[in-house]
């Protein structure tokens, strides 16, 4: 949250702690209630599909805010070990909720994986300064993302891959300045763009492959 440091001012982030923790815990109570609800029978269908309703969207609602939690706590956390199928996995979901339902993320298939070590929500802090700065303003029609993954002797690479986003003349070194934050360092960062096209490769050193 550097930026939000960086604003001059710490009560924008004592605001955003209280307002995730009160959300937090509104929405589990509406959860707990209504799951508590559907654990009984419930002979009218109206009420049964209501509760249905109810219940997903405090689901969808808590997902959400534990996303904010982890975002607002990113700087703090230590890095972990994780397989880097795992941590794409794990940022999939995360990335969609901050996503216009109409943009999807394509995840092609790895046959090889690794051990790393990573700051997961650090990562997704970064992902997300990413596609603000594509997607900043309305966002494109034709927007595509894909998350691949590529194991390359000691490294193991997260690939970011989009097409359509808005061009922007220093988005290299947008990408530079965004992922020189990562720790511990990065093993390597390789940028691709072109017009309306852009590919940012982040390594992470492999501390063991597996099949």
């Amino acid at each position: 949250m550097e930026e939000l440091q960086d604003s001059g001012s710490p009560v924008w982030r004592f605001v955003l702690e209280r307002a995730v923790h009160e959300f937090n815990n509104r929405v589990g109570g509406i959860l707990s209630v209504s799951e508590a609800h559907l654990s009984r029978p419930i002979e009218n269908r109206e009420l049964r599909e209501s509760l249905h309703l109810i219940r997903d969207g405090a689901r969808a609602a808590s997902e959400f805010v534990v996303t904010m939690a982890d975002l607002l706590t990113a700087e703090e956390d230590q890095p972990e070990m994780t397989r880097l199928s795992d941590l794409r996995a794990n940022l999939l979901p995360k990335l969609r909720l901050f996503l216009p339902s109409r943009i999807q993320i394509k995840a092609p298939p790895c046959s090889d994986d690794a051990v790393i070590r990573v700051n997961a929500n650090q990562l997704l802090f970064n992902l997300l300064a990413l596609l603000e700065h594509e997607l900043s303003g309305e966002p494109p029609a034709s927007f595509l993302l894909e998350l691949a993954l590529k194991i390359e002797g000691p490294i193991g690479w997260l690939i970011y891959h989009s097409t359509g986003g808005h061009a922007h003349a220093v988005q290299t070194e947008f990408c530079e300045t965004v992922f020189s934050r990562m720790r511990p360092t990065l093993s390597g960062l390789d940028i691709q763009e072109k017009p309306s096209e852009l590919e940012v490769a982040v390594g992470f050193p492999a501390v063991t492959n597996s099949p």
